[in-house]
């Protein structure tokens, strides 16, 4: 995949490339490095939708393994996934708060899911992880508008953050953040359309167990 969205918040874009160059070479590496093939593992039952559709999960857990190598993360080995996402804790260690990755002061947040999750990303999560110390600025990896009706229904787009972040303005609280906005590039495009005429003609894939919610009501 690509990124083809930029969009830099209280001077973030400039504020990165001066004083994070490596950190932001890893994140355009790892979407680069995005399988788009592996992705699209979703079986759709959204008739307004194709019948394979992009896996958030699965691309979230791409990226976040590709960038654990280069140590945005905690190697845990034992563990399922084989790292862990920094965490800090709230309210006497009852509560904690999460970020996908954190390298030299710079935090990760990936967010293929709901709108309200990316403002909450952005205005809310960054900077408590900015008032303890943690990091100075941030980076929002989210998706460009084609890839909206290629996954669920109620993912939101680089587009609809932007459109907010610009009428909202800037707050003294805010740190210097860029927004990302990933899609396939014009072969993958391709790859994918051939995937899906191969799956109608009856070829199975591995769909690693993921399927959409079925319509109508529920048992």
């Amino acid at each position: 995949m690509q990124i083809t969205g930029v969009y830099s918040h209280k001077g973030g874009e400039k504020f990165i490339k001066d004083n994070r160059p490596d950190e932001l070479q890893d994140i355009y590496d790892a979407v680069a490095a995005i399988n788009t093939n592996e992705a699209l593992c979703k079986l759709s039952y959204e008739t307004s939708k194709p019948s394979l559709l992009f896996s958030p999960s699965n691309m979230n857990q791409q990226i976040k393994t590709f960038l654990s190598k280069k140590g945005w993360t905690e190697p845990a080995p034992a563990s399922k996934k084989g790292f862990t996402e920094p965490r800090i804790y709230l309210n006497g260690g009852r509560e904690f708060r999460e970020m996908d990755g954190i390298k030299n002061q710079t935090g990760l947040e990936v967010q293929f899911g709901k709108y309200a999750f990316m403002g909450y990303d952005i205005f809310s999560k960054m900077p408590i992880f900015k008032n303890r110390g943690l990091i100075d600025c941030g980076i929002e990896l989210v998706v460009m508008p084609s890839m909206i009706k290629n996954m669920s229904t109620g993912v939101s787009s680089f587009n609809q953050i932007v459109m907010d972040m610009e009428a909202r303005g800037e707050a003294d609280i805010d740190l210097p953040t860029l927004i990302l906005g990933i899609e396939p590039t014009q072969d993958e495009w391709l790859l994918i359309e051939q995937k899906r005429a191969q799956h109608a003609g009856g070829q199975e894939f591995e769909l690693n167990g993921l399927s959409g919610a079925r319509p109508g009501p529920k048992p």
